[in-house]
């Protein structure tokens, strides 16, 4: 095992997963890749509630994205920063696109040998209906995926 994917949201429970994926990834001298997804909110969920933001969303979908990457990526560089990484090879990155989604297609275009990620603990109720990207990601996932509970 020498790539480990660790997806961050800036959760208790990411925070805690990167925490382990880099013992392990000392354990193994792995490559650690970090990797955090941006995602615009649809229009479509306001609009179920009778809002209308479709004008707003594509006048500033470009800067709403822009800033959105920028938070995201420092929100990144603060975590990955406060971990004790010793000398192995750490990658940030910020992608766009659906969470899951784009995890596990991540994990197949590069090849990762284990994703490291976090589970906030939702109950099967909420789950249901909020979904879950640990959930998504192991269903779909090309490789072995190791959840830390938040």
């Amino acid at each position: 095992m020498k790539k480990i994917l660790i997806p961050l949201d800036g959760s208790k429970a990411s925070q805690k997963a990167a925490e382990k994926a880099v013992s392990v990834g000392k354990l193994l001298n792995a490559e650690l890749t970090f990797v955090t997804v941006v995602n615009l909110p649809s229009e479509d969920k306001y609009s179920y509630f009778g809002m209308n933001v479709e004008t707003a969303f594509d006048a500033n979908r470009k800067e709403m994205m822009k800033k959105l990457i920028r938070e995201e990526a420092r929100m990144l560089d603060i975590i990955v920063r406060n971990l004790d990484y010793d000398n192995l090879n750490i990658i940030k990155k910020v992608i766009t696109g659906e969470a899951a989604e784009e995890i596990v297609k991540l994990a197949a275009d590069e090849n990762f040998d284990l994703i490291v990620m976090g589970r906030r603990g939702f109950s099967n109720f909420e789950r249901f209906f909020v979904g879950s990207v640990t959930q998504k990601v192991i269903s779909a996932s090309p490789c072995p995926v190791m959840v830390i509970n938040g």
